[in-house]
């Protein structure tokens, strides 16, 4: 329901007025006959909107206007001001009216008009309210929020990053991701940003440098948004209490060198010494029908992704490699998303691991790469 307040001199129009526009059924209407009645009702209760004439005895619809903005009232206003007016018009805008509305011409258009710029004025106000209440909250959040360009630069940065990276907004605003990620210049980020737009979000561990030089470790949530037909990187940062930095800059370092295989043309392929997929690349995703998640709900074992009388085969082969640590090109008949398959050249690579255990890496020998 949207409550109006209607100001009007002319008791016949009120009354004509308050019976048109509470006909629609969600507009709830008081009248009032001066500028001084209404200053009154105001101070018992608010209204979503306020219809007020212009030429009236006393305080007119423009000073009355003044004296509500002057209160720091912004309730939406609408002028009803008469034809041949035009001066009226400009100074009910420039005083902070949303609308103005000519008297006169026929009722039915006039009151259409009306209500159209009554639920107008409400909604552009409820609008502005809830964006001021959105830009409030991502301010204050406690997590650190930043956006960025496709080009890495910051373009929006909260409270929560200032504090956290020890930089004033508008020094942080000068900046690139690289010069608070030393694991991400320019090139890589370049190839993450082709990865985020793929994946649409992805949620890494790094560590950001401080403007003294000091390093904290974070968890970083990055989703690719579309604004007016540009990319923009949307990041939420948050620390975790007793992580340690030197197993942090591992785990971040790994995540990079993913990012790195995602830009290959080829398949890559990361594989435990169980031969479970540890990681594959968007040229994997895409050739397998099969989209890498860093949290699976199941494990995918590679021999799955061979072609069914080939699989003991193929995994003999890459435990032999794994066990002793080999380097070896192979050629693995890998199964497409439709069902068919096909052979793929592979140098696969073993390397150590703790507790005797091994990981392999595949990685497709392309034309290009051979």
């Amino acid at each position: 329901m949207i409550t109006v307040l209607f100001v009007d001199d002319e008791p016949a129009l009120l009354d004509v007025s308050r019976r048109y526009l509470e006909k629609t059924g969600d507009l709830k209407v008081d009248t009032c006959f001066s500028t001084e009645q209404a200053i009154e009702k105001l101070k018992e209760r608010s209204y979503d909107v306020i219809v007020s004439d212009y030429e009236m005895p006393g305080i007119d619809g423009i000073e009355f206007l003044k004296i509500l903005r002057n209160l720091g009232d912004s309730t939406p206003f609408i002028i009803f001001t008469g034809r041949g007016r035009e001066h009226v018009v400009i100074d009910a805008l420039n005083s902070g009216a949303d609308f103005y509305l000519q008297k006169g011409g026929d009722p039915k258009s006039q009151f259409t008009e009306l209500i159209h710029k009554i639920r107008l004025a409400v909604q552009r106000q409820r609008n502005e309210l809830s964006l001021e209440i959105t830009r409030h909250s991502v301010e204050k959040a406690s997590i650190q929020v930043f956006w960025l360009d496709t080009r890495g630069r910051f373009i929006y940065v909260n409270e929560a990053s200032c504090q956290a990276l020890g930089y004033r907004a508008d020094e942080l605003l000068l900046l690139s991701i690289g010069d608070i990620d030393p694991l991400f210049p320019r090139e890589e980020w370049i190839r993450f940003v082709d990865r985020l737009r793929y994946h649409k979000s992805l949620v890494l561990k790094a560590v950001h440098t401080r403007k003294d030089k000091t390093s904290i470790p974070v968890h970083i949530s990055f989703t690719w948004g579309d604004f007016q037909d540009k990319g923009i990187i949307f990041a939420y940062a948050w620390n975790e209490p007793g992580e340690k930095n030197t197993e942090w800059v591992k785990d971040a370092s790994e995540q990079r060198c993913y990012h790195i295989a995602d830009a290959f043309q080829g398949m890559f392929f990361e594989i435990g010494h169980d031969l479970t997929l540890r990681f594959w690349n968007v040229a994997a995703s895409t050739f397998t029908g099969y989209s890498y998640t860093t949290r699976p709900e199941k494990k995918i074992m590679f021999p799955e992704l061979v072609l069914h009388g080939q699989r003991e085969h193929i995994s003999s082969i890459l435990t032999r490699i794994g066990e002793e640590l080999l380097t070896e090109t192979i050629q693995i008949p890998i199964t497409h998303h439709d069902g068919t398959y096909r052979p793929i050249l592979f140098h696969a690579h073993a390397y150590e691991m703790t507790h005797a255990r091994y990981l392999i890496q595949l990685i497709e020998i392309t034309p290009e790469s051979g």
